[in-house]
């Protein structure tokens, strides 16, 4: 397994389980969603809890594709190790894989977020507590991932650049770091109008 998904899998079990276990303690502890929304409550749970799955595919694909472009204008070595030929099957599987993942990802998100936007109208998504939640939980993955993938491929590429002791990979990390920064910085805003609309009604 890539050093990236050997890091990126333990992470976001646990970031995901965390920000789920406020946001339900959240819940029970506030008032309730409005009955119509809790009449559709698990149609909505399956909508947006395919949204944030869909989400890690694009993730995961994203990372691969990334890493495997970054070879081309910054060398194999940036993001491959061994012989030039393992490394081009590797980079070949990359491209295949992370190709279809985005594809699938994108596309089933996209499904569940018209499903999503028919089963929820913007107006009942104000008092929707699935969609704060899963607004903090994608906000706290995603940020938790930058966190911390962002400083170890920097590490990397200065250690790739500058010292000879050592030849990491920081294709592989830089990859997955660039994916979830840009969808922390997707849904930060998304984030911050939810939370602003909640305190608006105090």
């Amino acid at each position: 397994m890539d050093t990236g998904l050997s890091i990126l899998f333990p992470l976001v079990v646990l970031l995901a389980f965390v920000s789920f276990l406020v946001a339900a303690i959240v819940y029970f502890r506030s008032e309730k969603e409005p009955d119509p929304l809790q009449r559709r409550f698990l149609l909505r749970f399956y909508a947006y809890a395919m949204l944030f799955i869909s989400s890690l595919i694009l993730l995961i694909g994203g990372g691969l594709l990334l890493k495997a472009a970054l070879s081309y204008p910054l060398g194999m070595e940036f993001s491959y190790g061994g012989s030039s030929i393992s490394s081009g099957r590797a980079r070949l599987r990359d491209l295949l894989n992370g190709v279809t993942f985005v594809g699938t990802g994108a596309l089933f998100f996209a499904l569940h977020w018209v499903l999503r936007n028919r089963v929820e109208s913007p107006e009942e998504r104000r008092l929707s507590f699935l969609n704060k939640g899963y607004l903090m939980m994608s906000g706290v993955v995603y940020g938790g991932l930058s966190l911390v993938l962002i400083p170890m491929g920097l590490y990397q590429l200065i250690e790739f650049y500058f010292f000879s002791w050592s030849r990491p990979v920081p294709g592989d990390i830089v990859g997955y770091a660039l994916v979830a920064l840009a969808l922390w910085v997707w849904i930060l805003p998304q984030l911050f109008k939810s939370l602003g609309l909640e305190k608006s009604e105090d």
